[in-house]
């Protein structure tokens, strides 16, 4: 299984609970003007935010605080992370109007990136050359002058273009795939069944691929499982009657591990320290991998300095405080406070660095 091995998060945007949102909220100076609204889409993409009207110490904190050493003094109080929590929170309210303009004015945007700290918006538009001369002037003008209603302040605004072609054609499964894709959910369900009824632990539900290049089977169960041999003669029945070359892959699973897999994921706490870790400059991370298996959790951090050099030691020792501290402290790491991880940061020339 995938969670066995070392792997590398999805930047795809961190997840907050609404109780989170409010102590968010709450560290903004008394008396500014929050605006519930309802969630937009851009590229088929939902994104769940607060548009916040304020102009407080906060916004100073998360438009050059702890990302920009000038400020790194007046924000030594304020955990790394949590400030980080807080950017990215008043970034997605920026998103937010951004996704409110581009509906508003229909404008045909492929892709939209937001620097918090370096208040800077690059926008990405599908189209030719000679309506994107025309209509770049007049994006630059709309986002900002909404931004501006909104609070937020000007920001530098980058205007790019790509063509049409970018854009990859719908694929229409053809009747082949349509059958496979049935009988797949079919014996997936078969064995999903099966798996209830006779009391298997699952620390993660079984998949099933049949198509033109294999037919496969992943089923987990829990490492104290007896019961394999029973299992495979039972789920190679099932299979049978969709083809005879089926592969099944049993693997047995730690549910300590999984149970802690799930704590941690359920405030996308290592997607955080993934996405905190790369946005500050001077942690110069080059990398970063995590596994639940086996127990305890293993966090990899790889930076871009020799191990020998003097400042890698000092940068790991910052690294594994701003960690600790976060999952000592922050209200989201609550459930996971207790659990064993161990963090190691790796230089460029791939040793540990003590």
């Amino acid at each position: 299984m995938m969670e066995d091995k070392l792997k590398y998060p999805e930047d795809q945007g961190l997840r907050f609970n609404e109780k989170h949102k409010q102590n968010v909220l709450s560290a903004i100076k008394k008396g500014n003007v929050i605006h519930l609204k309802k969630p937009g889409s851009v590229k088929g993409r939902k994104i769940w935010y607060y548009t916040i009207a304020a102009a407080s110490l906060f916004l100073a904190f998360i438009a050059s605080s702890y990302f920009s050493p000038a400020m790194a003094k007046v924000a030594a109080n304020i955990p790394y992370f949590s400030l980080f929590i807080k950017q990215e929170e008043y970034k997605y309210a920026i998103y937010a109007v951004l996704s409110d303009v581009v509906q508003d004015k229909k404008y045909d945007v492929y892709n939209m990136e937001v620097s918090v700290p370096d208040r800077e918006i690059t926008l990405t538009m599908i189209g030719p050359k000679d309506q994107f001369k025309n209509i770049k002037p007049d994006v630059i003008k709309n986002v900002n002058a909404e931004l501006t209603a909104q609070n937020f302040g000007k920001y530098e605004i980058t205007v790019k273009r790509v063509s049409p072609d970018v854009r990859e054609p719908a694929h229409d499964l053809t009747p082949e795939e349509k059958q496979n894709e049935q009988k797949s959910n079919e014996l997936q369900a078969k064995v999903e069944e099966y798996l209830k009824k006779n009391k298997y632990l699952t620390p993660f539900p079984p998949q099933v691929r049949i198509n033109k290049m294999e037919h496969y089977m992943y089923v987990s169960i829990a490492k104290t499982e007896k019961r394999k041999a029973e299992l495979e003669q039972a789920v190679g029945d099932l299979s049978s009657p969709y083809g005879d070359k089926f592969k099944i892959d049993i693997r047995k699973s730690d549910m300590t591990a999984r149970q802690q897999e799930i704590r941690w994921g359920k405030n996308n706490i290592i997607g955080i320290l993934g996405s905190g870790l790369r946005e500050n400059k001077e942690f110069k991370v080059r990398g970063f991998s995590y596994s639940f298996h086996p127990l305890p959790l293993q966090i990899e951090v790889k930076i871009s300095l020799e191990s020998y050099d003097p400042e890698a030691r000092e940068l790991a020792e910052r690294i594994k405080s701003e960690i600790d501290t976060f999952i000592g402290t922050d209200e989201i790491t609550k459930e996971v406070r207790n659990d064993p991880y161990e963090v190691t940061v790796i230089g460029k020339d791939k040793k540990k660095i003590q």
